[in-house]
């Protein structure tokens, strides 16, 4: 498989023979793996709305610029496979889409003529591909798998279209070669929240001299925020929307009389919309907690936990885990039990 623009990884390839299992430390790229796999193969995660967002594209760059005055051009991310080891039902299906493999190179062989073809011996294997960008025109990301062989003359498909000279991977071909993920229970996007009765709820209420010039010192940040000031196409849009609005209503002259802002500006929206932004080694570029991986959420969320117990008091505090080790490495295990043993009492 190998994947580009997606998420922490700008571009990289990783082989996954007939067992595979991923080894390395938190936010290294192994959650990242899974979920590309998710995309390009699983039966319904094309179903979701949207099918990814900015922050699954690489420093969530979805959109290169343009030398002026050309336009900002949408960046692509693409994930490609190469399904083995194909059944025989396998081939039949896929016949016309099948290369042949070169062990010797690790690639796919040169091409053959059509008529010496045999799907019954040798190598065959099935490239896929998955492709997701921004779409300008509608405002919003488009994404789909395709079959990555053979690809479409040219006259015969819109070049403006997502993966135009490529057949689609339909849900009905992916029963025969999907992807099923068994996803473990994550706490964190319900913990790191700013919802009431998360755990950074909890730690802003126990901060209790804290709590209200924290709400309020935000709310007070955001109303400066106006993007209608900032934003020239907004600009435009009130400035013909105040003329309009005038003709049926009365609003003060002034142009601020209409104003973009990010949210109604109360204490509810900002619970649900504040999010945490995280950088993790070996990256640099902090993204929603949620888009970590999920040792590292369980381990911003053992985090939090002890904050609790240090503001509560040590002999406060029953501290209790459940299988601590999933998606730790041994060594952040071994600094969760000695943190606890050592600190907990």
């Amino acid at each position: 498989m190998s994947i580009s623009n997606f998420r922490g990884i700008n571009s990289g390839t990783v082989l996954l023979e007939s067992h595979s299992l991923l080894v390395g430390g938190n936010a290294v790229g192994k959650s990242t793996v899974r979920e590309a796999l998710d995309l390009a193969l699983g039966l319904e995660r094309l179903y979701r709305r949207p099918v990814i967002d900015e922050y699954d594209f690489h420093r969530a760059g979805y959109l290169a610029t343009g030398e002026p005055p050309e336009p900002s051009v949408p960046v692509q991310v693409r994930i490609e496979v190469v399904l083995t080891d194909l059944s025989a039902e396998e081939r039949r299906r896929f016949r016309g889409h099948l290369q042949p493999w070169s062990n010797d190179t690790d690639d796919f062989a040169l091409p053959v003529a059509d008529d010496a073809i045999d799907l019954v011996e040798g190598e065959w294997r099935l490239p896929v591909m998955f492709l997701v960008r921004f779409n300008v025109a509608e405002d919003d990301f488009e994404g789909a798998t395709f079959f990555a062989h053979p690809r479409r003359p040219e006259g015969d498909y819109d070049e403006d279209e997502l993966g135009g000279d490529l057949s689609p991977f339909r849900r009905d071909d992916k029963r025969y070669c999907g992807f099923l993920y068994l996803r473990p229970n994550r706490t964190g996007n319900r913990a790191l929240s700013f919802g009431r009765g998360s755990l950074i709820d909890t730690i802003v209420r126990l901060e209790s001299d804290q709590t209200e010039s924290l709400w309020t010192s935000a709310l007070d940040a955001l109303d400066t925020i106006d993007l209608a000031e900032s934003t020239a196409g907004f600009a435009k849009i009130r400035s013909a929307l105040i003329s309009r609005v005038r003709n049926f209503l009365s609003i003060p002259l002034e142009d601020t009389a209409i104003g973009v802002r990010p949210s109604d500006l109360t204490r509810e929206h900002l619970r649900d919309v504040l999010r945490m932004f995280i950088a993790t080694q070996p990256g640099t570029y902090p993204v929603p907690f949620n888009r970590l991986s999920t040792g590292a959420l369980n381990v911003l969320v053992f985090a939090l936990l002890t904050y609790i117990a240090d503001l509560r008091g040590p002999d406060s505090v029953i501290f209790a885990m459940e299988e601590p080790e999933i998606a730790l490495p041994r060594h952040t295990q071994r600094r969760l039990v000695d943190f606890v043993t050592t600190t907990m009492g």
